[in-house]
């Protein structure tokens, strides 16, 4: 059996649905691939599939193009081709008898009527394995089930459903490094009273006690993730920008340089003004083969120049990306643009 972990998101294909409740698993799927910056999905066994590794865990993350009652069809398919075992696949979906505003995590048990699951278990034979059900709560008065879950959030639920799609997000992140049942003893439950919780004189608290392992095990990456959430939670963001670089520093010398981009992204994204990084982050992605991202990291760093009236750095920046592929539409039209500007000057 492969190592791989599988992570599904639930939901149906097309504009039409994007928004909707039904699709809260598809927008979990989503919410991660852009943070671990995975790219754009591939077409793969009538999903759409994004790879890469998760706090250094090689994964695939995938939404089935099946629509949600033949979801089953394509997640079989995932799993023969890439040999994923029972135990390293985790459904996201969404719930109608789980109250809005709360998460729950299971290792196996039945569909509850969510036919997602329900052609799931009949494609896999089998009950047994993880699922992320987030809640969205019964439908007021006599409406229709099925007309409830295909309306969109609205309003303050969409505020709140984007927060617990980031917070479904953070659960899948544990349930890949510690398990699932640290995950289940970590997010099940109502997560405005568990945000609510810490005190900034309890987060200072631990904000020592996570220093103080990485003091005691700096080569372990596990304290250093626990610090910069914290610092961000604290406003603390220069330090947390600080961590992310050493997080990187710590992930290349193990070897891990896919990992150490991905923390290396992260900086930058909350300090763009790490030149030095960006180009490293370019240069990273070239050492992987992988161009695209190159030419439009250069062009990121670009942009940020001319942010800062720097036109001069930005056409250089723009310059290295057209080195790596000349015909780009946009490098070309930022190379024209920012000459005009120059001559201009």
């Amino acid at each position: 059996m492969s190592s791989k972990r599988l992570i599904v998101g639930l939901g149906n294909p097309g504009r039409k649905y994007e928004k909707t409740r039904h699709n809260i698993g598809f927008r979990v799927i989503d919410m991660l691939a852009a943070r671990y910056n995975l790219g754009a999905g591939r077409s793969e066994k009538r999903a759409l599939v994004w790879s890469g590794q998760i706090q250094g865990i090689p994964i695939k993350l995938a939404k089935p193009m099946t629509y949600m009652n033949r979801s089953g069809e394509s997640l079989r398919q995932l799993m023969d081709f890439y040999d994923i075992a029972l135990s390293n696949l985790l459904v996201v979906h969404d719930d109608l008898d789980t109250p809005f505003g709360i998460l729950r995590l299971r290792q196996s048990g039945g569909h509850g009527g969510q036919n997602g699951l329900r052609s799931i278990i009949q494609h896999l034979g089998s009950r047994d394995f993880a699922r992320l059900r987030f809640g969205i709560g019964r439908p007021p008065g006599k409406m229709d089930p099925v007309n409830y879950v295909l309306q969109p959030f609205k309003g303050d639920d969409l505020i709140r459903a984007n927060e617990l799609a980031g917070r479904a997000a953070d659960a899948v992140e544990v349930w890949l490094s510690d398990g699932i049942e640290e995950a289940m003893t970590r997010f099940n439950g109502d997560a405005s009273a568990s945000r609510r919780a810490p005190k900034p004189r309890d987060l200072e608290a631990q904000l020592t006690a996570a220093a103080r392992a990485q003091e005691l095990a700096p080569s372990d990456p596990k304290p250093l993730m626990r610090l910069i959430a914290l610092q961000k939670k604290l406003g603390r963001i220069d330090d947390a920008v600080a961590n992310h670089l050493k997080l990187a520093h710590l992930y290349r010398s193990a070897g891990k340089q896919e990992q150490a981009l991905v923390e290396l992204v992260k900086a930058v994204s909350i300090r763009p003004s790490l030149v030095a990084e960006q180009r490293e982050i370019a240069e990273g992605y070239l050492a992987q083969e992988n161009r695209k991202r190159a030419v439009n990291r250069y062009l990121i760093l670009a942009q940020y120049f001319c942010q800062n009236d720097d036109r001069a750095a930005a056409l250089e920046e723009v310059q290295r990306a057209l080195a790596i592929n000349p015909q780009h539409p946009k490098a070309l039209d930022m190379r024209r643009a920012l000459q005009e500007t120059l001559e201009s000057t």
